[in-house]
């Protein structure tokens, strides 16, 4: 489930994916996101993300959304801890980035209103 990060101006700032969205007792998706690279520290990942989180518990009904960030991303990590995700694990060698794999940091935010 894409969706655009748009400035106030309208323009495109970047991007955000819901993905891998599973159905039953796992009722859960991961997220992805970025920004451009002059777009930063505006707060538009941090709405996005807030916003993308209240979809997929009120409208999607899912009980769980996960996002990983690379470990030296403290941007990206600033944002989920904003947002309310946990760090929850060490992925080793998680994405393959610009030729090698990288490690990432797991981020999970639960929704306590789904039983």
């Amino acid at each position: 489930m894409p969706w655009v990060i748009l400035t106030d101006d309208g323009e495109i700032a970047g991007r955000l994916t819901l993905s891998g969205i599973v159905r039953g007792p796992f009722q859960s998706c991961s997220m992805g996101y970025w920004l451009a690279e002059d777009q930063t520290g505006k707060g538009l990942a941090t709405e996005a993300v807030r916003a993308a989180v209240i979809f997929a518990f009120t409208k999607l009904e899912l009980h769980r959304v996960q996002a990983e960030t690379l470990i030296e991303n403290v941007a990206s990590r600033s944002v989920l801890a904003k947002t309310g995700f946990e760090q929850y694990g060490l992925a080793p060698r998680y994405l393959k980035i610009a030729g090698s794999w990288k490690d990432h940091l797991v981020f999970q935010r639960l929704n306590d209103s789904v039983r």
